[in-house]
């Protein structure tokens, strides 16, 4: 089910500025999430080279919640994969279930 991949890729992380500033001054206080829509399971999610796409779901999150706008934020990370399951490779697309 899980395939070890060896590469980089840069994630960007969109949140409010409060959240961004805590992740670069400590990383190791990472908050994962625990909602009830994370659809692929309680963690942290990053937008894989795509830094716009991050910025407007920080915007449309605040939006929603009622919070000032311009406290959205972006944090970009170097991230290293090991085992993932790669919802972008073919051989893993099976594995989803339509309900």
């Amino acid at each position: 089910m899980y395939d070890n991949r060896s590469n980089l890729i840069i994630g960007f992380h969109g949140c409010d500025k409060h959240s961004a500033e805590t992740l670069v001054n400590n990383p190791d206080t990472i908050k994962i999430s625990d909602e009830p829509h994370d659809w692929l399971g309680h963690g942290m999610y990053f937008w894989e080279n795509n830094q716009t796409r991050a910025e407007q779901w920080a915007v449309e999150r605040q939006k929603r919640k009622g919070k000032n706008v311009a406290d959205a934020a972006v944090v970009g990370a170097v991230i290293q994969l090991g085992y993932c399951c790669d919802l972008m490779d073919s051989r893993f697309t099976g594995l989803l279930v339509i309900s």
